[in-house]
């Protein structure tokens, strides 16, 4: 059995009795997985960038626009975020903030202030400390990259417009304060996270 199907039988374990409306939301949703991501950071990062402050399917259409025109360039993400070429990337619909964050966050690359090997064995706390000092970067994105690039199970984001929210309506229908939820939760509280995700977008909440 993979970690996150035994975390699914706790969930549902957990809240049979006490938590039935959570408990209907967790069947609906069945087992939800995650894992470290092999992908390179400094790419990972950067489409944490575009996607800051917009909807899901408004950073997806940014960053394939950016993609195709890298390819049809034939030019690398990192090596084109450059004085020379950040103007077409910009064009793809990307504000001079998040410019100015691509540019940065390079030469955070370059002088080794971030890398994968800095945040393997990080705790969240630390993660956020590290992606939180780069500038452009804030808590947000520091929780995405403990969260979904280095797989740590016990994340909660509280800049996160939709969490906050479903954890509102959650505790709403419960005797649970949101603390005493996500406290019930912990130390697996980035499956509770990854639930009110899915249960927002399937209308569940």
């Amino acid at each position: 059995m993979s970690m996150s199907s035994a975390i699914h039988k706790i969930f549902l374990k957990k809240t049979r009795k006490k938590l039935s409306n959570l408990h209907a939301i967790f069947e609906a949703n069945g087992p939800l997985y995650l894992s470290s991501s092999k992908e390179d950071l400094f790419i990972y990062m950067a489409r944490l960038v575009c996607s800051q402050q917009l909807s899901l399917s408004a950073a997806e259409t940014i960053w394939k626009k950016i993609v195709a025109q890298l390819e049809s360039d034939n030019r690398f993400l990192f090596e084109a975020c450059n004085n020379d070429y950040i103007d077409k990337i910009a064009s793809c619909g990307l504000s001079g903030n998040k410019v100015k964050a691509l540019l940065g966050l390079k030469t955070a690359f370059i002088n080794k202030e971030i890398s994968k090997e800095l945040l393997i064995n990080k705790t969240h706390p630390e993660v956020v400390k590290l992606i939180s000092s780069f500038w452009g970067f804030g808590p947000w994105s520091g929780d995405m990259v403990a969260m979904f690039y280095l797989g740590l199970n016990d994340v909660w984001s509280h800049g996160d417009l939709i969490l906050n929210r479903g954890l509102n309506v959650l505790s709403d229908k419960t005797s649970y304060s949101e603390s005493e939820l996500l406290d019930f939760f912990s130390p697996y509280r980035s499956y509770l996270a990854l639930h009110i995700w899915k249960a927002t977008n399937n209308k569940l909440l």
